[in-house]
């Protein structure tokens, strides 16, 4: 999977910058072309007319380079605006697709910590109500304890668990654990 992290708005100005320095470069290049193109010999000689021919086919060669860079420098920057049109498209058909699902999302969601709410509450007073149900008298018979110890480990650390996600989550406080007089500590996450 690629990850690939775009802003249309950059890009564009990108692109903005990018046609202005290629306006700029095609108004030196047209500037240039006739001083270079034609270079008048220095002397009436040979020499003179071959130097100033060779420094006149290159100036052409050069110049036709230029051009065909100005257009490769004109393709890209159509390219980089198409491509911060596409993106900002895109973005705007998902946010489009996204906020009716959003809405949902908004109704939905205090029903759902209501219910979170209810479920940890639940769970947390079905555990307590099962370990108060145990008989107190495995206190005092030793053989009673390791009976029930099988069932009291696994009850405990469920609530302890339910009781610890209520808490992180936010929901259940400590006002909400005050059950038959015993009121646990409060935990800081």
């Amino acid at each position: 999977m690629s990850y690939v992290i775009a802003a249309p708005e950059m890009m564009t100005e990108a692109a903005t910058d990018l046609a202005t320095i290629g306006s700029t470069l095609r108004a030196a290049h047209l500037a240039a072309a006739a001083p270079t193109v034609a270079v008048l010999p220095a002397a009436a000689d040979e020499v003179s007319a071959a130097i100033a021919h060779l420094f006149s086919s290159c100036a052409q060669d050069y110049h036709a380079l230029a051009g065909q860079v100005a257009a490769s420098h004109g393709q890209f920057v159509q390219h980089l605006t198409a491509g911060a049109v596409s993106y900002a498209s895109t973005e705007d058909a998902i946010v489009a697709l996204l906020q009716p699902l959003t809405a949902i999302a908004d109704q939905i969601g205090p029903a759902m910590n209501r219910l979170g709410g209810i479920l940890f509450h639940a769970a947390v007073k079905v555990s307590i109500g099962w370990l108060e149900s145990l008989p107190t008298d495995f206190l005092i018979n030793p053989i009673l304890f390791i009976n029930y110890l099988p069932f009291i480990i696994p009850a405990a650390v469920i609530l302890l668990i339910v009781i610890s996600v209520g808490m992180a989550l936010g929901v259940i406080t400590s006002t909400d654990l005050n059950i038959t007089g015993f009121t646990f500590p409060t935990f800081t996450f």
